[in-house]
């Protein structure tokens, strides 16, 4: 046969697959991180979701109190506060109340506040104008919207010893998942369509696309708001965890209750710690000497109309009065508290405050948003809106994908 007559060989194809090089396998703690964030977000999804939800609604309690509530705000026409034991006398009278917890001076042109602690089935807050002693509003506790919303935030509505540890413990998972979710955030490399990936949420995408780059942007975006929000939240949740943060800041010191020096007293000391035997709450509140500690702030010069002027009766056999002033409604950092000795209004000394007497302050103007006034409020409502989607826009994106 000729060489003519041989056929021609077949051209070789190679199939695509075949020199398709093997995708990289992701690193170890990319993967660790990966399954720790699908499981522990799907885990504690819902508690997340409420938690967000409620907290965004009280991050402008006071503000939406005010506007929703008559009662909240009085006109003074330039008079002078009434002293606390009229407002007491007042509520205790039209209440049937045998004692008062405090009398809550809110400012110039807010209803004055007279809360009831005494028992837990009647927990009220009686609203008074402090300027005439009408009462405006009496509220039973456990019916306050904001009251029930904050057992939601707080506990989920469930008893406390159940509820506290599951908010509080899935508030720590949480956080954990915002860690792990940033590291699934982070691009392998950095270029023009990563940077628009991991910052720009496109709005062109279909549904799918759209609910990805929700979770992933936005979710990057609060990051850091958000952990503020939730490691100030686990301060209230976690005993252990607020002594370390307290010993952290203090530079060293243990949690601190009660640091008042006790007045030394002769002989044994069977009573409050004045050598006179104690008696009960509601006898103490016909004293008045809430009046003589009010007359004495007066009498000091101390502008008490712009700020939040409170008397917090004694607690028990040893209580002291509390005097405290603060700079607005819900917030704690530059708020003052003086103690004075039962009967004998004597100033009780109380140690120096520490980092972390100052840090517990700060820490609630952090969580509650007020700590930078409406601005860091707005920061700390969208951060919880967007806090309550990421449950919800994760659970599609694995939905979709499994």
């Amino acid at each position: 046969m000729s060489v003519e007559a041989l056929p021609s060989p077949r051209p070789i194809v190679r199939r695509r697959s075949a020199v398709k090089k093997k995708k990289k396998q992701r690193s170890l703690f990319y993967r660790i991180s990966a399954w720790l964030h699908l499981w522990l977000g799907l885990i504690t999804g819902i508690v997340v979701v409420i938690v967000s939800i409620t907290g965004a609604i009280l991050v402008f309690e006071q503000e939406l109190r005010v506007w929703l509530q008559p009662y909240q705000t009085v006109e003074g026409h330039g008079k002078a506060y009434l002293p606390p034991s009229r407002l007491k006398k007042v509520a205790m009278q039209q209440f049937k109340l045998p004692t008062v917890s405090a009398v809550v001076y809110q400012g110039k042109n807010r209803s004055a506040v007279v809360p009831y602690y005494g028992d837990p089935k009647r927990y009220q807050l009686i609203y008074i104008d402090p300027y005439t002693g009408k009462v405006l509003q009496s509220v039973m506790l456990k019916n306050d919207f904001y009251r029930i919303v904050l057992e939601g935030h707080y506990n989920l509505w469930l008893p406390r010893e159940y509820g506290r540890p599951i908010v509080s413990y899935s508030t720590l998972i949480f956080i954990i998942t915002l860690i792990t979710g940033l590291v699934l955030w982070w691009p392998k490399k950095w270029t023009k369509n990563t940077r628009d990936r991991s910052f720009k949420i496109k709005l062109s995408g279909n549904t799918k696309r759209i609910n990805y780059d929700s979770h992933n942007v936005l979710g990057f975006y609060t990051l850091s708001i958000a952990l503020i929000l939730g490691l100030t939240g686990m301060v209230y949740g976690m005993q252990w965890f607020s002594d370390a943060v307290y010993f952290t800041a203090s530079g060293g010191t243990k949690t601190k209750h009660f640091a008042f020096e006790k007045p030394k007293v002769k002989g044994k000391d069977k009573s409050n710690g004045n050598g006179r035997k104690a008696i009960k709450p509601q006898d103490i509140n016909t004293t008045g000497e809430e009046d003589k500690l009010f007359n004495d702030l007066v009498s000091s010069k101390t502008d008490i109309y712009w700020q939040v002027l409170t008397f917090g009766y004694p607690f028990g056999k040893k209580g002291p009065w509390t005097v405290s002033l603060a700079p607005e409604i819900g917030r704690r950092v530059g708020e003052k508290s003086t103690f004075y000795e039962q009967f004998t209004l004597k100033k009780l000394s109380k140690a120096p405050e520490n980092g972390g007497d100052k840090f517990m302050r700060l820490n609630y103007d952090l969580h509650v948003g007020s700590v930078g006034g409406f601005f860091t409020k707005i920061l700390a409502f969208l951060t919880c809106i967007i806090c309550a989607s990421l449950p919800i826009t994760g659970f599609f994106i694995w939905w979709v994908k499994k």
